[in-house]
């Protein structure tokens, strides 16, 4: 016996929008008042991911997102889990 098929599709719907840039990360050191710290941006939507106070973990994120790309596929990070956004004009 088949399996019924549980999404119901009606006429009109589209199939998600596909990502036509790739998307990279890269570090940058930042100095604020006294210290040092590393951050993550997302290019090209150049959305700070996260800032961290070593290189070496900043390092091993990067490394991570270029290798693995998790968010390409959304077009990036969502901007309420970034440090800060901005709106990428293409």
């Amino acid at each position: 016996m088949a399996k019924k098929q549980k999404v119901k599709f009606h006429r009109g719907d589209r199939r998600p929008a596909t990502v036509k840039y790739s998307i990279f990360y890269k570090k940058k050191m930042v100095k604020r008042k006294d210290e040092i710290v590393w951050q993550v941006i997302e290019y090209p939507t150049k959305s700070i991911v996260n800032e961290y106070f070593f290189e070496e973990d900043a390092n091993k994120l990067v490394k991570f997102q270029n290798k693995y790309k998790v968010w390409q596929e959304n077009g990036g990070l969502p901007s309420f889990l970034c440090l800060k956004s901005y709106k990428y004009k293409r």
